[in-house]
Parts: structure tokens; C-alpha cells; sequence
């Protein structure tokens, strides 16, 4: 009898855990909510299923969909296919920001590998060119050399983005089908599928990183990270580069912009609204925000997957590039170099830094920077939370 009840027992015990483990297996996909400014607040973070539906990603980039295969000439080791008899390729890897992490110097540096073709750095279609943007702040030559391929006053067309890598790769791939080439537009971390200027409710169903997903599945996808504190003055100095600013006046600037965050989540928009909408998160104008790079990251993460997107610390590049560069280059798949050659790169001159410039100040008063800080901590926590690495806390506990 001891023994028919013991075997009942453990029978229902089975099946209880049995029913258990398949409600978490097939759970409908949910995350817990966060807030904007600190864990406690009322302001949701609302959050899209991982993996964005392709059939209806079409409606946003039809051109694409039609003319990109869903496999790639086998070849080629660039994403490349035949069309028209002519090679088009689309790139093997993304830099997709952050804005003054260190993006330029870092690019200057990958590229001299055998293995990757140096082509000009942040061609800005995915987010910006598609919609109509027409700016040159760099690369004028080339951009307006893909108008005249294209012949087009604008430079939106799927084309034109194909061109620019086919005018500064085709030879070198006829040549070596194994080299590789990467978009480097800081811009398409923050990118929208539809290109849309402000979001209130509904938010952006899809973001560039789904778009992206969708018809690359297998690009690689890395970014460069400061401490967001640091990345706000560096922005400031930037975006001001031609006034005369006091520390003053960044604090006053940091208090405005905190103070217009908290007015779009006043307006009930969501965190993930308020990041992704130009009002608030115009890429043109200093807004703190843009540190805020879980809002944006997790999106990537979200479409690619968490082990399939590689992150670097800025200070990390700055104190051991020796260590982060061949890292990157086994995150890409890439051949080794020798110590050699990597000292050789290495010792190319840093690109694009403030050094020598001559700013007004050169250390923000010590309450502008508590109030970033304040502002920054439940981020930094999530993003080290979403990567799995307590050092993207920035030395904060």
C-alpha cells in the first residue's frame, strides 16, 4: 500500500512539474516593464515581440524584399548575388554607433585588416538617406558621385545604397571573393523601420534593427560604448564646436534636456517612444538621451539575439586595443594578424578626437555631473543586465 501511494505520488508530482515546464516553454512573450528616469517610476517600457514578422516588415521597404534573395551567391563570402548580370552585395557587418564613442577611430583601425575592404565610412541609407535626408558632412565626392550613377537629385533609393559599395568594391571582390566590406552609419542604432519623426501611441512597431534582421539574418552586428557621463560632454562640445560654452551653460543645457524628457513621458508617451521619436531624440541637437543605450541596444539584441551582437567598451579600446582588436576580429570570423601588423595598426594616429581642440573647460562642474549620473544609473544597470557584464555599469554599483 506504502508503495502504490508513494508511486502516485510521484506520478502527479511528474506531471505537475511536466505541465510546468511546458506553460514556461510556450509562455506568450512578455518582459517586466522599467522606467524612464528610476525603477520605481509609473512611466512604462513597453516591448515588441523578439523576432519582428517579415510579411509585415514589406510594407516599409517593399524594393528591398523584392530584389534581395533569401540566400546569397555561395561564392562570395560579402552577402552578394547576381542581378541584372551584375554583382550586388549588401555589407558583411555593421557598426551601428555610438555617436562620439569612438566610432571613427576604431573603423580607421578595423579596416586596415587584409581581410576588409577600407570603403568610407557612415553612407546614414538605412536611416536617414532612405527618407530623403541629403546632407554631406562627409564623403561629398562619393555621395553625389552615386547621384549621378543613379541619376537622382536624392540619394533614397535602394540603388543608390547598393552603389556605393559596388563603386569602391567590385574590383577588389572580382579579384578576392573571400574580403569583406561593413556599413559604419552610427545612425542605425536608433533607426526606425518607417522613418516616422515621432511616435505617441502607437510606438514604432518595428525598428532599422528588424528591417535589418529580416533580410540579413546573418550579418555580424558590433557597436562601441562610452560612459554615457563622458559621451554627453564630448557631444556638447561637438554639437558646439563653434560657440563660446561655459560649464555653466552645459549644466543649463543638461537640466533643459532632462527636463524635455520628462515632459514626453508627461505626455504619457513610453520610455521606448520617447527614445526613438526626433522630437526628443534629435541626433542634430545635444540631448542626453542618447546615452541611454539600452533603449536602442536592446533592440538588436532583441532581433539578432544576445549572443550575436558584439560590444565594446570605449575605455576598454582607449587602455587595450590590443586585446579588443583581435577580439573583433574573431567576433567577424577574421584570420588572425601577426603581432607585427597589429602594432602597425595600432599605431596609426587616433582619429577624430578632441585633443586637439581647444575647449572652453574641459571637466563639467560636479553637480552637472551627479544629475547625468542620476540619470544614466537605472540604464547603465539595465544594459549591463542585458549584456551579461557588470562593466557597462561604468564603475557604478
Amino acid at each position: 500500500m506504502l508503495k502504490c501511494i508513494a508511486l502516485q505520488h510521484f506520478i502527479v508530482t511528474f506531471a505537475l512539474a511536466g505541465i510546468l515546464i511546458l506553460y514556461l516553454m510556450f509562455e506568450p512573450y512578455s518582459e517586466v516593464t522599467g522606467s524612464y528616469l528610476d525603477s520605481t517610476s509609473r512611466y512604462r517600457e513597453v516591448h515588441l515581440p523578439q523576432y519582428a514578422d517579415s510579411d509585415a516588415l514589406k510594407k516599409y521597404a517593399p524594393e528591398i524584399f523584392q530584389r534581395v534573395p533569401s540566400t546569397f551567391h555561395p561564392d562570395y563570402r560579402s552577402p552578394c548575388w547576381s542581378e541584372h548580370a551584375s554583382l550586388s552585395c549588401l555589407p558583411y557587418f555593421y557598426l551601428i554607433g555610438s555617436y562620439k564613442c569612438g566610432t571613427s577611430d576604431l573603423w580607421d583601425k578595423l579596416v586596415q585588416h587584409p581581410g576588409i575592404l577600407p570603403v568610407a565610412k557612415e553612407p546614414h541609407w538605412w536611416a536617414w538617406r532612405r527618407f530623403g535626408y541629403t546632407g554631406v558632412p562627409i564623403n561629398g565626392v562619393i555621395v553625389r558621385k552615386m547621384r549621378n550613377i543613379t541619376k537622382s537629385k536624392d540619394d533614397s533609393s535602394f540603388d543608390w545604397y547598393l552603389n556605393w559599395f559596388n563603386y569602391q568594391t567590385n574590383a577588389s571582390l572580382a579579384r578576392n571573393k573571400q574580403l569583406v566590406f561593413g556599413d559604419a552609419s552610427i545612425t542605425q542604432l536608433w533607426g526606425t523601420a518607417d522613418g516616422r519623426a515621432s511616435y505617441t501611441d502607437p510606438e514604432p512597431r518595428f525598428v532599422l534593427a528588424d528591417l535589418i534582421h529580416s533580410i540579413q539574418p546573418g550579418a555580424k552586428i558590433f557597436a562601441i560604448l562610452r560612459n554615457p557621463v563622458d559621451r554627453a560632454l564630448s557631444e556638447f562640445f561637438y554639437s558646439h564646436k563653434q560657440s563660446k560654452m561655459s560649464r555653466e551653460d552645459f549644466h543649463s543645457f543638461v537640466e533643459d534636456s532632462l527636463g524635455e524628457s520628462q515632459r514626453c513621458l508627461d505626455a504619457r508617451k513610453s520610455a521606448r517612444a520617447c527614445a526613438f521619436s526626433l522630437e526628443i531624440g534629435n541626433w542634430q541637437k545635444f540631448v542626453p538621451i542618447h546615452g541611454a543605450y539600452y533603449l536602442y541596444l536592446k533592440e538588436w539584441v532583441g532581433a539578432y539575439g544576445p549572443d550575436k551582437i558584439h560590444v565594446i567598451r570605449t575605455e576598454d579600446w582607449i587602455n587595450s586595443p590590443e586585446e579588443v582588436l583581435p577580439q573583433l576580429y574573431r567576433y567577424l570570423k577574421l584570420a588572425p594578424v601577426s603581432p607585427r601588423v597589429l602594432s602597425k595598426i595600432l599605431a596609426r594616429k587616433v582619429k577624430n578626437t578632441r585633443k586637439n581642440r581647444k575647449p572652453q573647460f574641459t571637466a563639467m562642474m560636479n553637480s552637472t555631473r551627479q544629475l547625468l549620473e542620476d540619470f544614466y544609473h537605472p540604464w547603465n544597470r539595465k544594459l549591463a543586465d542585458l549584456l551579461g557584464d557588470s562593466s557597462f555599469l561604468w564603475g557604478a554599483t
